[in-house]
């Protein structure tokens, strides 16, 4: 009986959707009249109803009524979709290309079938031999995505045995199991900005809320916070356009986008057992040698001062067997800070450390001593904090002293605490510095390897001294008010390759 009754239900549920479907039909029907006319749709991988809706700038309720769509959550891959178009055809929303490292104009027309020429105009293009990391190309009409869909994608390239022992996962455009098959894309990243909430981001994906919540794993859905990476589910990344030389398997850049004060990395993977050089904002940077030689990571900061805009990374690969030399340039762009402004009232004892001379002088030998490169890495994940306290100013922030003009940086992260409150190391490494100076007060730099560095200044007391070990969290001295200063309060710096940057990036990611 009950199997009769299943049977019934669902021969019901048939004749209710094809009703729905004619209903459709019929009021296309007689819109087309009035000069409506109809598309077909194909759902590809990762659609949504909103997001199909939008492409077409139609509502999700014109999509149910067109289609007879009883469950607008529930689409598939294949399905055919019939697309009202009132008056005269509407385009498609434009195909848009994010330019990933390696990529030239010529190997994103060729991925998508158009000309480098129609590239150049559709995106009004100056100097087509300047495209940069993560800049935005609109490719052409919404139809040109049923092409690129369908195109080859570039070939496999068996990758390099482990060595370290490390689960390293391959690059998505060279990915593939052991049978051949290519393995699945890595994942599509939105990266939190400022004013966003977690319900907006999943509106603007055609999610909801409770998708984004399951696929990262949030304990708190009103808990984001600005430059967050969130995992977007059921989307594919655009498919990579590499024109990459024959000795380079991969070049990866975190973040695409670079931002003044902060710091980046690049991981670039041979084929071969290579050695690499490489020059950047008019800096020579070194390279970490893992993996027998085969990758490669740089890591940077961008000083404060950088003008935004479009500056060459130029790198040189050494084949160690050959000799041969590989050379690539990747353009990658440079975005402001958006850093405030303060004004600073120093104690009435200390104006004298104002002076250039004296300033001058201790920036020399600070700086000296944070551009040495380290190839042994000491640090793990991202680091901690250095201090059981609230931040009272951060890094970044263009400074007055004493009413006079804005004409000097804050370096670092100043964290409140009366006089005796334990400092903390960030992270493990080496002491190279644990000295009294004249504008930092009692100072402790500890070295993390790999061109890291972390200061801490304004210190009551040392418990360290130059060539100990320390660890995450070990007590290396107490916050005081030495220095240049207007109160107790430590003042932590974090430098990469010789530049100051926002410690409190570290904090947030790990950049091993």
């Amino acid at each position: 009986m009950r199997s009769r009754c299943a049977r019934m239900c669902c021969r019901l549920a048939v004749v209710i959707a094809a009703l729905c479907l004619l209903h459709g039909l019929a009021a296309l029907a007689q819109g087309d009249s009035e000069g409506s006319r109809l598309t077909v749709h194909v759902v590809q991988r990762g659609e949504t109803l909103y997001r199909i809706a939008q492409r077409y700038n139609l509502s999700v309720d014109e999509l149910v009524l067109a289609n007879g769509i009883t469950n607008p959550s529930s689409i598939q891959v294949g399905q055919r979709l019939l697309i009202p178009i009132h008056g005269a055809i509407a385009e498609a929303a434009p195909l848009v290309h994010v330019v990933r490292p390696g990529e030239t104009l010529r190997s994103i027309g060729q991925l998508y079938r158009v000309s480098v020429e129609d590239l150049i105009a559709r995106n009004q293009l100056l100097n087509p031999n300047v495209i940069y990391v993560g800049q935005r190309l609109v490719i052409g009409p919404g139809e040109i995505l049923d092409a690129a869909a369908n195109a080859p994608r570039p070939p496999y390239v068996e990758p390099p045995a482990e060595t370290t022992g490390e689960s390293e996962a391959v690059p998505a455009q060279v990915q593939a199991t052991a049978s051949g098959t290519e393995a699945p894309p890595d994942p599509v990243i939105h990266v939190v900005q400022r004013g966003e909430t977690l319900f907006r981001i999943a509106q603007s994906y055609g999610l909801t809320v409770n998708d984004l919540v399951q696929a990262n794993s949030i304990a708190d859905p009103t808990l984001i916070y600005v430059g967050q990476q969130l995992v977007i589910p059921g989307l594919e990344p655009p498919r990579l356009a590499l024109d990459l030389p024959e000795a380079i398997r991969s070049v990866e850049i975190a973040p695409q986008a670079l931002q003044q004060g902060k710091t980046m990395r690049l991981r670039v993977t041979t084929l071969m057992p290579s050695a690499a050089a490489a020059t950047f904002l008019g800096r020579d940077l070194s390279a970490v040698e893992e993996q027998d030689g085969t990758r490669l990571t740089f890591l940077q900061g961008i000083p404060l001062f950088t003008e935004p805009g479009i500056y060459p990374f130029e790198l040189v690969i050494r084949d160690r067997q050959s000799g041969r030399e590989t050379q690539l340039t990747v353009n990658l762009q440079v975005v402001g800070g958006g850093y405030g402004r303060e004004n600073i009232r120093l104690l009435a004892d200390r104006s004298g450390l104002l002076d250039p001379a004296v300033e001058n002088a201790e920036q020399a030998l600070i700086e000296n001593i944070m551009s040495v490169f380290n190839p042994e890495r000491y640090f793990e994940g991202p680091m901690g904090l250095p201090a059981a306290a609230t931040v009272i100013s951060p890094f970044g922030t263009l400074r007055s002293y004493n009413g006079g003009p804005f004409d000097r940086f804050h370096t670092g992260t100043d964290f409140a605490g009366a006089p005796g409150t334990p400092v903390l190391a960030a992270a493990p490494g080496r002491v190279v510095l644990a000295d009294m100076l004249s504008v930092r007060g009692r100072a402790t730099v500890i070295d993390h390897g790999w061109g890291v560095f972390t200061g801490y200044w304004h210190q009551a007391e040392l418990y360290v001294k130059p060539g100990d070990f320390v660890t995450t969290g070990q007590v290396i001295g107490t916050i005081g008010a030495t220095g240049r200063v207007t109160g107790a309060h430590l003042h932590w710096e974090l430098w990469v390759g010789g530049v100051a940057v926002d410690p409190m990036q570290w904090v947030r990611q790990s950049f091993r």
